[in-house]
């Protein structure tokens, strides 16, 4: 494996244990107030919201690695805030950091990931990491906790380190294609039509073919979001219980990830099939847990496939990859709370079936700007 490879893997697994090792301790950073709770889990998704498109851009004209070595920085910056502080508003603006650092470093990975032969596969063993370290987080910060109640934080601004050294290994490189050697060459980007050289802001957010894709990526994740979120108090299964089927969304998504990034087939398809399987399984969790599973499974099927086919359009891939992360940060976030309005209509289980079928009605879309793709 490389060096670039590398420290996308060991980044994105660092980051984003570290976002989800504060979820176990929330009530106790928070001192029983349930205002500050809910301001402490959103701050992360504020900061991911408002910076993911001006850094998306920023490196698209400044190239991709300095903004890997920004990310790990802000989290670092993070953690050590987490760790050293305990008043509720500078917890708070710890979050928004983190949330930043996710921002800096999205749109720059997968604009790198994108280039390399073979794309799709590496984006699924990227998602899997990127699960891997959610599913890590919570449960070291869980097991730690009795003993010191910030020791999951502790334990990856330790990891964070290495990560920040392999970054700064790439700040050199302008322009990261020629520091790969074969066999894990990268390609070089498509070249961009000739009616289009410069695609503005407006279009890549707006424009119909892609607002397309946005969408799907809004209604995707911000359902995965009502259902973990509404899962708990739909379900009368056991605590320890709850956690292990809220845990199969995490590893259903990991083994598609995995599987879909080998497959010849095209993104569209991809989409649909992970689309069609995400609601297959919401429906089933109304009837059984493992029907979370499923739909982590549905989820990790779409990504890559959102991913490989966002990524390669012909625009600037900071821009575009910032656009898709927006929409998919706002869905997570917008989602539940409008499914709470929801609630004073219809019980868990109608939340459920409303919410697989809103998502169903994405494959209407005739997802255009993916037209000719492998």
């Amino acid at each position: 494996m490389n060096r670039v490879r590398a420290c996308l893997y060991l980044s994105v697994f660092v980051i984003m244990g570290l976002s989800d090792t504060v979820i176990p301790i929330l009530p106790v950073l928070s001192r029983g107030d349930t205002i500050t709770q809910s301001m402490l889990f959103s701050a992360y998704f504020a900061g991911a919201l408002i910076m993911m498109i001006p850094l998306g851009m920023l490196s698209d004209r400044y190239g991709s690695p300095p903004f890997i070595s920004l990310s790990i920085i802000l989290t670092l910056i993070s953690g050590a805030m987490l760790l050293y502080f305990d008043d509720p508003a500078l917890l708070i603006s710890a979050r928004f950091i983190e949330g930043c650092a996710c921002s800096a470093f999205f749109p720059a990975a997968f604009s790198m990931l994108i280039r390399f032969k073979g794309s799709k596969r590496y984006i699924g063993e990227f998602n899997f990491l990127l699960n891997s370290g959610l599913a890590i987080g919570v449960g070291t910060a869980a097991v730690l906790m009795d003993y010191y109640l910030k020791g999951g934080i502790l334990v990856f601004c330790v990891l964070a380190l290495p990560a920040l050294a392999m970054s700064l290994s790439l700040k050199n490189a302008r322009d990261h294609i020629t520091q790969v050697p074969a066999p894990d060459t990268m390609s070089q980007a498509p070249t961009q039509t000739p009616t289009a050289p410069h695609v503005e802001l407006s279009t890549v957010l707006f424009d119909p073919q892609y607002l397309q894709m946005w969408i799907v990526s809004f209604v995707l994740f911000g359902g995965t979001g009502v259902l973990v979120a509404y899962f708990p108090s739909y379900t009368d299964i056991s605590t320890s219980l709850q956690g292990l089927a809220l845990t199969g969304v995490y590893f259903g998504s990991m083994v598609t990830s995995l599987i879909c990034g080998r497959l010849h087939i095209t993104e569209k398809r991809m989409i649909r099939t992970g689309i069609t399987i995400t609601s297959a399984g919401i429906a089933t969790t109304v009837i059984h847990p493992i029907g979370l599973t499923i739909m982590g499974a549905g989820s990790g099927f779409a990504l890559v496939g959102l991913v490989t086919g966002a990524a390669t359009l012909n625009q600037k891939r900071g821009m575009t990859m910032g656009a898709f992360n927006t929409y998919t940060y706002a869905g997570f976030t917008v989602m539940p709370m409008l499914a709470a309005g929801i609630l004073g209509y219809l019980d868990y289980a109608g939340l459920f079936l409303v919410t697989g079928a809103a998502l169903m009605t994405t494959l209407l879309f005739p997802l255009n700007a993916l037209k000719g793709r492998r």
